[in-house]
């Protein structure tokens, strides 16, 4: 008998510790975290996402992390300047500023944004992208991006599980006891090696999150890549690049985060400020009339009747829109 829903359902996770708004959390990894993260934000989590780019191989998101708990000084034979902004081979293309000086002032920047927010941590989400690496041969280092560097300056290799776990062991001693880490693998495919080793590559981090999942008891894996690649097999579920989730695949793989994550509290807060995201997206024809002024008002009511999410940022700017009535 055929299956009647046509897909392959992923059974939730459960997890026993629950994301709320009182939470720090840190997301980091590639462009399916910052996804997510997005979605976190969108919500008034505290969180930040993706402080160093889109970074797709576990070391250099595992490396990132651990300079930022150190505020380590960055490796200057991976610092470039092309077209007169200087980059690093040790973070995304993102990251750019006109001088050296200026870099360095950003990254130690962003190293201490991201050391305070691991300061008394509650949840890491890491997001591996692949396990292909490319090397710099000047220094023998794996990078986190090539910039467009000729490629005989790199050798391409492929990680083991035992590399990987051994980078997470370093970085796992320094964050807080307390830190709950949730890994998973980005559903994203990457073609420039071909889907056959694509395949290879995402087997080697799905292998790689078991190990450490079974290791430590603050580990979990959620299943991003399984939701995607086998409950969401349809195209039709991916943008025209045929490669990254269109939004409603995000929405749809967000609603398993929110089941998996968030207990009744946090989901009832959350459909509240539901309520308060459709108003500010609401486009009014007439700004001054009554009726749009009376509706301000009423979400200034329904923002201020919702206690546990930070948002003076939102309520001054409602009130910003209300109109001084004209005296006669």
């Amino acid at each position: 008998m055929y299956n009647e829903t046509f897909r392959t359902p992923i059974k939730a996770p459960i997890y026993e510790k629950k994301i709320n708004y009182k939470s720090k959390i840190l997301s980091i990894g590639s462009c399916f975290s910052s996804n997510i993260g997005e979605k976190l934000k969108e919500y008034r989590f505290n969180i930040l996402s993706n402080p160093f780019g889109t970074l797709f191989n576990p070391i250099s998101i595992h490396q990132n992390l651990r300079s930022a708990l150190h505020t380590s000084s960055l490796n200057n034979d991976h610092i470039i300047s092309e077209n007169n902004f200087v980059k690093s081979l040790d973070y995304h293309s993102d990251i750019t500023s006109e001088s050296t000086e200026n870099f360095h002032q950003s990254i130690l920047e962003k190293n201490l944004l991201v050391k305070n927010q691991m300061d008394d941590l509650d949840f890491l989400l890491i997001t591996w992208g692949s396990s292909f690496v490319f090397e710099y041969n000047k220094t023998k280092k794996i990078v986190a991006n090539c910039h467009k560097l000729p490629s005989k300056e790199f050798t391409q290799r492929l990680l083991s599980p035992e590399e990987i776990v051994l980078s997470f062991d370093e970085l796992l001693s320094f964050l807080p006891k307390k830190t709950t880490i949730l890994l998973t693998v980005s559903p994203i495919r990457h073609f420039r090696n071909g889907l056959t080793e694509n395949n290879l590559s995402k087997s080697i981090l799905r292998y790689t999150s078991h190990i450490l999942e079974q290791k430590y008891s603050n580990v979990s894996y959620f299943p991003s890549f399984e939701i995607m690649t086998d409950e969401l097999r349809d195209y039709r579920f991916y943008k025209e690049d045929m490669v990254h989730p269109t939004d409603q695949a995000i929405l749809y793989i967000w609603d398993y985060v929110k089941n998996s994550l968030f207990n009744d509290s946090t989901k009832s807060v959350m459909e509240k400020w539901d309520k308060v995201l459709r108003g500010v997206r609401h486009k009014p024809i007439n700004p001054d009339s009554e009726a749009h002024q009376n509706f301000l008002k009423k979400m200034i009511t329904l923002c201020e009747s919702i206690n546990e999410i930070e948002k003076d940022d939102l309520i001054l700017s409602l009130k910003e829109q209300i109109v001084t009535p004209k005296s006669h």
